[in-house]
């Protein structure tokens, strides 16, 4: 090894790079301290590569390097130039001074001396080697100084004016460029301390994050006004002839048949052998006293999901088609109307019909036929209205329960099941009602089912089958046109001049009174005979029951006082010998305890008998059993839902979530307090947090600080997601009548609910509050760290709204889901790392630090905001400077948990959604 290889290889020695090789070089032996912060303290050294790339490009394999060192007292510095470890010319240089510059964020270390002197080594590169130039008489004649050497970090440069020209001239550069690294031992007493400028408030940051809100907020209230003031659809719609009979281009006419009808709950009997038969074109009403049992036989009927358990057949042109083919044909109108109160009529009528009217169809004929249906309501005067709540300014009752029937005629289903569709309505605009219903089904051959309590006259003229229930047993069922002249021949002839259906009620709770005759010869002649015969043909020859006339003096009022008497014609003597011959022989006792076990008064019981007796019945009988012997030998065990009826196809599930969407938004923007207070309320508290942490210091204070405004961020953004409880809540029963009805699948209403809360209510707001207390409060400069902030503020945001979505889905009661998601929070609060230290728990509690999204949150903000961060107090004397990260580990925080705690906050938040989804999908369903 030569001279000079030996001289850089000691060099290389004295370059420290940790503490422990300094113990030795220091007066106690003990505490040394390898100092790199580049300012001299006494004697610095620091070994540089040349970074010049055509210095680099000229020498090609051979290494260029810089030694660098200089003594403080003596005001001296040594530069020395190396080829491959070998020294090629160095440079003293004397009347040195040196300062560090402290910028936020940077160092600059600064060595100026005012002479130098540079000699050549002879023979080396660029001092007279062979290929190489000679800078002997350059280094001694023109470079006098003065000279530099500054560095920024690990980026040098050394200048000196003669130098930096000839660099200039051979190579391009302005000076000589150097990567450095230099250490220098001093005890750790000596280490000089780190001197923190004032920081700068950042005022640009500032002003454009409040900038950058209001313009946000000026174009958020600008879209919502323009949105909110748009008009409905103006003009006339024009649309082919092919579009308007769209709807009956695919239709089959289809009768609705059931037989032998049964439901029970908890094993008692609400519904008992109901049997009908209604044809397209035709409607039938089922009609009955309140509690008769109306409404469960037409949920049976309709397919509606019941809490009991049913049996017996319903066929659609004589065949039995499966539930899902079953309700596509089908529409349901309920009895409680339930709608979303910021739309208009026509609106809610036309989101029924896009997302229910066949795919193929155009929109302009969807909009027709809306437009169509509104008229035949004689609501289209109104159809600008917003629905409204009860109890506010709204359109009337009546005309919501027209809109409500028009959410199902504008699809025009084969078979329309109704509700008490006269139910809130007046007389005229009942008959009205009615009218279209029957309308709808003699003109497009559509088949109409309804429950009705107590209609008009001119209104059950309109029938075509009634189906009389009381307390769960069919008293008639058959042709309207022939119920009067039915109960007639049994002996309750309705009084002329009365309403046929308040009669028929009246008579079904036991409110008439059947006068007794005495029979006729002929017809006590042949008593003996234990049947019914009359000259109508309303009985066929069967035997009945004990008891069948016991009860018949058992009223509990008189219709009117006419009733008492009726005219003594020869078929109600023949009715009542027949009754009195059929019962004559039976003990009364039999027919209490029959009265016991089926629950029905001997007067009620008796109309059971009299109907399941008639020749009307076993004529029901006959044709149901004809019709679905003909429908299996017309279709030969084909499936009903691929020939004998076609079914449309409806929207897909992109077009839904699209139509979902767009209701989801105009439901927002129509109703903005909600989302404009949310806004609010994160612009006034980041104002509030700016001002209160303003300019926060790096000191132990400072940390307390940070960690209490990131855990108020938490809390505040916690509490603020409880709106997330309404989400869902407040359309619980709309969405289970809706998915009842086949409007869309649930995912797509999850997903346009999800998607129209995440990012108006749970991103914006988080991304205002940074944008606009980040700067104020004085946290870490960078962009990476402050969107490494923002990631976490928003997935936490999400996280907890995502918690509350799931409880107000799962949990039915707003208040007791209310309840459970505070506790949640707070549970979450207590183990978020700043109330209760977590490496301080009992084993056995200490699991539950893992299910707090709070403690994953605090935990990355304020690793992200502390890592590199150097803290510094100074108390009765003494100076502590510790890192943050040491800080961190006092508190139980892992400064390399950034990235694991955002990957567990992100599967938190996935698993809350999860549990919402599979809970609406699986739970959240219609049960009467």
């Amino acid at each position: 090894m030569t001279d000079a290889e030996r001289t850089f290889t000691l060099y290389l020695c004295v370059v420290c790079k940790t503490d422990s090789v300094c113990d030795s070089l220091v007066p106690t032996g003990q505490n040394g301290t390898c100092y790199k912060n580049g300012i001299t303290v006494f004697e610095n050294y620091q070994m540089c590569n040349v970074t010049n790339r055509k210095i680099l490009d000229q020498l090609k394999t051979q290494i260029p390097q810089v030694t660098f060192s200089c003594n403080k007292n003596q005001a001296t510095c040594d530069f020395q130039f190396w080829v491959d470890e070998i020294e090629s010319f160095y440079c003293h240089l004397n009347t040195c001074g040196f300062e560090q510059q402290y910028e936020y964020g940077k160092n600059t270390t600064k060595y100026t001396c005012q002479n130098i002197d540079c000699r050549c080594i002879k023979d080396e590169f660029l001092c007279g080697k062979d290929g190489s130039i000679d800078l002997t008489d350059l280094l001694a004649d023109e470079i006098k100084g003065p000279a530099s050497f500054n560095c920024a970090g690990p980026n040098c440069a050394f200048s000196e004016p003669a130098m930096d020209d000839l660099i200039s001239a051979v190579f391009g550069d302005d000076s000589i460029f150097l990567n450095c690294h230099g250490g220098e031992c001093l005890h750790y007493t000596m280490v000089p301390g780190f001197e923190r400028p004032e920081r700068r408030t950042n005022w640009t940051m500032i002003i454009s994050g409040l900038s950058g809100v209001a313009v946000f907020l000026i174009i958020v209230g600008s879209v919502v006004t323009y949105f909110a003031r748009k008009r409905g659809p103006e003009g006339v719609i024009e649309i082919t002839d092919d579009e308007a009979g769209k709807l009956m281009s695919e239709h089959t006419p289809t009768s609705l048949i059931f037989d032998n009808i049964n439901y029970q709950v908890n094993g008692k009997k609400i519904l008992q052998e109901a049997s009908g038969m209604v044809q397209p074109g035709q409607v039938m009403a089922i009609m009955g006293p309140s509690g008769a049992g109306k409404t469960t036989l037409l949920d049976i009927l309709a397919k509606r999901t019941k809490s009991g358990t049913s049996s017996g057949n319903a066929y659609l042109n004589g065949q039995e088609v499966d539930a899902s083919h079953y309700k596509k044909l089908i529409g349901y109108v309920d009895q409680e109307e339930v709608m979303i109160p910021t739309l208009t009529v026509y609106e809610t009528i036309l989101y029924s019909a896009l997302l229910r009217l066949p795919r193929s169809m155009s929109q302009a004929a969807k909009k027709y036929r809306v437009m169509e249906v509104m008229q035949e309501l004689g609501i289209d005067a109104i159809k600008d209205a917003k629905i409204g709540q009860p109890g506010a300014r709204s359109i009337s009752g009546g005309e919501r329960r027209r809109v409500a029937i028009a959410c199902e005629l504008v699809t025009s289903p084969s078979i329309l099941f109704l509700d008490e569709p006269t139910s809130g309505l007046d007389a005229y605009n009942a008959f009205n009602v009615v009218e279209c219903l029957v309308a709808l089904a003699k003109n497009y051959k559509r088949t109409v089912v309804f429950t009705i309590h107590q209609p008009r006259s001119n209104i059950v003229t309109l029938f075509d089958q009634l189906v009389l229930v009381a307390a769960g047993r069919v008293i008639y069922s058959g042709p309207q046109s022939e119920a009067q002249h039915y109960f007639k021949q049994i002996g309750y002839d309705c009084p002329q001049g009365f309403n046929i259906a308040d009669y028929l009620v009246d008579l079904s709770v036991g409110a008439v009174r059947r006068t007794p005759k005495q029979p006729s010869s002929a017809v006590q002649a042949s008593t003996t005979n234990t049947a019914f015969a009359d000259d109508d043909g309303f009985f066929a020859p069967s035997a009945l029951p004990a008891g069948f006339s016991d009860g018949l003096e058992n009223t509990t009022e008189q219709w009117a006082s006419e009733l008492n008497t009726r005219p003594n014609n020869p078929q109600n003597k023949q009715h009542e010998a027949a009754v009195a011959a059929a019962t004559s022989s039976h003990a009364p006792n039999v027919v209490v305890e029959q009265a016991q076990a089926d629950g029905l008064s001997s007067h009620l019981r008796q109309l059971v008998e009299y109907y399941q007796h008639s020749i009307i019945a076993n004529a029901l009988k006959e044709n149901i059993q004809t019709a679905i012997t003909q429908a299996q030998s017309d279709n030969e065990g084909d499936n009903i839902s691929t020939k004998s009826i076609l079914i449309y196809k409806r929207p897909g599930p992109f077009a839904q979530f699209q139509i979902l969407a767009n209701r989801t938004f105009k439901n927002l923007y129509r109703n903005p307090m909600l989302m404009f207070s949310h806004y609010a309320m994160a612009v006034l508290l980041a104002l509030v947090c700016g001002g209160l942490f303003y300019q926060v210091s790096n000191t132990i204070a400072g940390f307390q600080n940070r960690m209490g405004l990131f855990f108020f961020y938490e809390a505040l953004l916690g509490f603020m997601c409880l709106t997330s409880l309404q989400v869902f809540s407040s359309e619980r029963i709309l969405f289970a009548r809706e998915r009842a009805n086949g409007y869309y699948s649930p995912t797509t209403y999850f997903l346009s609910k999800v998607l129209f809360d995440i990012i108006p209510l749970r991103v914006v707001p988080p991304l205002m509050m940074a944008l606009i207390s980040y700067s104020m409060v004085g946290l870490v400069e960078g962009v990476n760290e402050f969107l490494k902030f923002l990631l976490v503020l928003v997935l936490f945001n999400l996280t907890a709204a995502a918690l509350c979505l799931a409880i107000g889905i799962v949990v039915k009661n707003l208040s007791l889901a209310n309840l459970l998601a505070c506790m949640a929070i707070l549970f979450s609060m207590l183990f978020a790392g700043l109330l209760l230290n977590k490496d301080t728990m009992s084993p056995y509690f200490s699991w539950l630090k893992y299910l707090s999204f709070f403690n994953y949150a605090l935990e990355a903000m304020l690793v992200n905001e502390l890592l590199y961060l150097q803290l510094v107090e100074e108390r009765f004397g003494l100076k502590i400077d510790v890192p943050g990260a040491t800080i961190l580990s006092t508190f139980g925080f892992n400064a390399k948990n950034y990235w694991p705690d955002v990957i567990r906050l992100s599967s938190m938040f996935g698993l809350f959604i999860f549990i919402a989804y599979i809970w609406l999908v699986l739970f959240v369903k219609e049960r009467r």
